[in-house]
């Protein structure tokens, strides 16, 4: 599970310079692909329209933003006044707004189909281990293990008692992050702003990527799924559909590298298993929450959900090697 600052490690491999791309002659439009830079619950983000005009799409990045905006201040750790504070901080919140329901409600859900691996609770060992390391003492292996064995028991999502009134906890010090779901969340919500005005060749990148569609000249999206640290990289055409990627050496805790911020929630500790997992699915909200799952994961528990789960295929690379491997239901 993923803590306050996620980092996603899928780029556009086009260089910025290059996103004014002829578009076809039939087009009775501005032949550019317009983008939007910024960032969003702390990750950079992007938003790239194709086949509009410059003052369309100004307009519909001022929408997309307004709704940003708008879901941030429900599920943003960065905001002491966002709704996932307020409910941190006393436990409870009353008539949360239905966007919030929804996405807790999801995140249960994935919580349940991975078996634990994902699980919105493990916010407060997140936490810790940030605080350890920040005081320089993650090198005390004993002190650390002692630090999560003490944490374990707070953490577990059928604590959460999730209904439209109040969302709340039944047990005491328990908290919960929802930045490894939230960002797919809001992809998949301006995605579906957009559609609405009509947009059909659109790639949303808010820490996760969304195509509506391809390109107005019919190729899909360049994009490159890298790690961290890393000079080796895959490169995909998206041209619908969701794609997320979570990598541990994108956050370690310490410089072995042993803890990090992909952190398995039934045990407390970073597997050793995969470099990174990219997931393609029909949503970015799937997407986001099953390449975290997955990265605590081996290969036949990732089988398995997918079975059960809407997920085209994932991507991963072995712990210690160079060369991606493809993995389908």
């Amino acid at each position: 599970m993923t803590g306050l600052n996620r980092r996603r490690f899928i780029t556009l491999f086009a260089s910025a310079a290059s996103m004014a791309i002829a578009a076809p002659q039939v087009l009775a439009v501005t032949p550019k692909i317009h983008r939007w830079q910024g960032t969003a619950l702390g990750a950079e983000a992007a938003i790239y329209l194709d086949g509009v005009s410059q003052a369309r799409a100004d307009y519909l990045i001022s929408v997309a933003l307004s709704e940003i905006e708008r879901l941030e201040k429900m599920f943003s750790l960065y905001r002491p006044d966002s709704t996932i504070s307020r409910l941190n901080f006393s436990g409870s919140v009353e008539n949360p707004e239905q966007e919030f329901v929804e996405l807790m409600s999801k995140a249960i859900m994935f919580a349940r189909h991975t078996n634990g691996a994902f699980d919105p609770t493990v916010q407060p060992l997140w936490q810790r281990l940030a605080q350890i390391s920040q005081q320089g003492a993650m090198g005390d292996e004993p002190y650390v293990r002692a630090e999560i064995g003490r944490l374990l028991p707070i953490i577990g999502y059928g604590a959460i008692d999730c209904a439209p009134v109040r969302v709340s906890f039944s047990r005491p010090d328990m908290q919960v992050t929802l930045n490894g779901i939230a960002q797919g969340y809001i992809t998949d919500r301006v995605s579906a702003i957009l559609r609405r005005n009509g947009m059909e060749n659109v790639l949303v990148d808010l820490g996760e990527k969304y195509a509506l569609g391809p390109q107005a000249d019919g190729a899909g999206w360049p994009v490159r799924i890298e790690s961290a640290g890393s000079s080796a990289s895959s490169k995909v055409l998206l041209g619908s559909g969701a794609l997320a990627t979570s990598a541990g050496s994108g956050f370690p805790f310490n410089e072995a590298g042993q803890h990090n911020h992909l952190i398995d929630p039934r045990t407390g500790l970073s597997p050793v298993l995969w470099e990174r997992v990219s997931v393609f699915a029909d949503t970015a909200t799937e997407a986001d929450a099953l390449s975290t799952a997955f990265s605590m994961m081996p290969e036949n528990e990732i089988r398995q959900t997918m079975h059960s789960i809407s997920v085209h295929k994932v991507i991963v690379r072995p712990h210690g090697t160079t060369t991606d491997k493809l993995i389908e239901a």
